[in-house]
């Protein structure tokens, strides 16, 4: 009896030693708690200042370039910066002869902002949306410079006054999602106080006392950095 317990002892730990050892491998964090680099950037278009028009003598195309940063401060909120241009490209015929095609920046705008996102998109499969997607509240304060064509006075008087800029300050809701891995939208729209217009004729400067209300709807498709 003695002599079979021996055995069964023997034949067990023969197979202890003979079958491989598991060493535990260290568990993953959930998709939730996975952190994303707080810094996203952006280049793209803003869709509502696209233009063209054309008629027999003349073509205009007017380009929006769009650029932006955001940096996540907390998980929630988060600054941005944009800086956009409007670059106006415009051909005119008169008679036989065509004028040259003429190329100019008719705006800019230039805005920081902090950003509250309280709502964001369903988790779809193992991809967890960063925290910069989904419904936000944002405060928006920038300047806005275009180019103008009004002139004033009569005969040798006369001053053009080409360019204006007007700061102002809005509240904003939007939303921003992806389309693609690496291509979002951003939608937002908003009401806000315009501060008094300065107007630049580059020979002196000139402008107006009174603040405006005023409003924005804007659509944006951004190329971004993740």
């Amino acid at each position: 009896m003695a002599l079979f317990y021996f055995l069964k002892q023997a034949l067990v730990s023969t197979a202890l030693v003979g079958s491989p050892s598991t060493v535990p491998l260290p568990a993953l964090p959930p998709d939730s708690l996975r952190t994303t680099a707080p810094l996203l950037l952006k280049v793209g278009l803003r869709l509502t200042h696209l233009h063209y028009a054309h008629d027999s003598q003349a073509w205009q195309f007017l380009l929006p370039l769009s650029l932006g940063a955001e940096y996540r401060v907390a998980p929630r909120l988060s600054l941005y910066g944009q800086a956009e241009a409007d670059l106006l490209t415009a051909s005119q015929a008169t008679g036989r002869r065509r004028v040259r095609q003429q190329s100019a920046l008719s705006g800019a705008a230039i805005n920081l902002g902090l950003r509250y996102y309280y709502g964001q998109p369903k988790t779809t499969g193992s991809r967890t949306p960063s925290p910069e997607f989904g419904k936000y509240l944002a405060l928006d304060g920038g300047a806005d410079w275009q180019q103008l064509t009004t002139t004033g006075g009569v005969g040798r008087r006369q001053r053009t006054m080409p360019a204006s800029l007007t700061p102002a300050m809005y509240a904003l809701w939007g939303i921003q999602n992806r389309l693609l891995p690496h291509v979002l939208y951003d939608l937002n729209a908003g009401v806000g106080l315009l501060a008094p217009v300065h107007y630049y004729n580059f020979e002196r400067i000139s402008g107006t006392t009174h603040w405006n209300a005023g409003a924005q709807v804007n659509i944006r498709v951004y190329l971004v950095s993740r």
